[in-house]
């Protein structure tokens, strides 16, 4: 039996508006962006990664058109956050095998 996609956390959304759909290596969609966090939204992200190992992560859209469902990677630690006004690292958020369409999480 599949297990249901993770849902990604309402409190993170605006970390991932403007998340891209690219084309990778394999012919598949892939995600990646580059963002500044907090010391509170660094737990978050961790315990996510945590609890969507092996499992698909779904990421509504911001125009509500639907989802993109991916696989999580882990979330890479890229240093010193690029604005240090209350952040505490740049990290990278990415996914593999990504896909658009509807939301299988109510």
């Amino acid at each position: 039996m599949a297990l249901l996609p993770v849902e990604w956390p309402h409190k993170l959304q605006h970390l991932v508006e403007d998340l891209p759909l690219l084309e990778c290596q394999n012919g598949k969609a892939c995600s990646r962006i580059d963002i500044d966090v907090d010391v509170d939204t660094l737990f978050v992200l961790n315990e996510l990664e945590a609890r969507a190992r092996h499992r698909k992560v779904e990421i509504p859209l911001p125009d509500g058109s639907g989802c993109l469902t991916g696989e999580m990677n882990t979330v890479i630690g890229l240093g010193a956050p690029a604005d240090p006004s209350g952040h505490v690292a740049r990290v990278r958020i990415s996914f593999h095998n990504v896909e658009k369409g509807g939301c299988a999480v109510a």
